[in-house]
């Protein structure tokens, strides 16, 4: 069993802070829509960034094992909310990414590597919405 932490904190007239490991302390709110200010992070895009680096980490996991050459991998997620009968839910997320192969022989095991990470995500296999990832390779 592992465990994570994080720690949270706000006292009354200070913003809300949030410490995690390996960077100091950070602002967090509420999203620009709900007051907050764009100057902080707000859990709804920390949601979305921890789907989305979590599978990109797991696919460079498998690009080392698999010794394929990768030039670059870049990608952008968009997490949607909506309104359910349960409240406000995140009811997918949708990981686009683009791959810049080293080999253009690597296309095929590119796919193979995609289907990887997006079967390995631990954060995205542990959350109830909808994930999807597709990958693009460009070359």
């Amino acid at each position: 069993m592992k465990t994570f932490r994080n720690i949270v904190s706000k006292r009354k007239e200070d913003p809300a802070i949030t410490k995690m490991s390996g960077i100091l302390e950070t602002k967090v709110g509420p999203p620009e829509e709900y007051g907050g200010s764009s100057q902080e992070l707000n859990p709804e895009e920390m949601f979305v960034a921890a789907i989305n680096s979590c599978i990109m980490l797991v696919f460079y996991h498998f690009v080392e094992k698999y010794s394929v050459d990768i030039k670059s991998y870049s990608s952008e997620a968009k997490g949607i909310v909506e309104k359910t009968r349960n409240g406000l839910r995140f009811t997918s997320v949708d990981v686009n990414a683009q791959v810049l192969p080293g080999n253009n022989d690597h296309a095929e095991k590119i796919q193979e590597i995609t289907q990887l990470a997006e079967r390995y995500c631990l954060v995205s296999n542990s959350v109830a919405c909808e994930v999807t990832y597709n990958v693009e390779v460009n070359g």
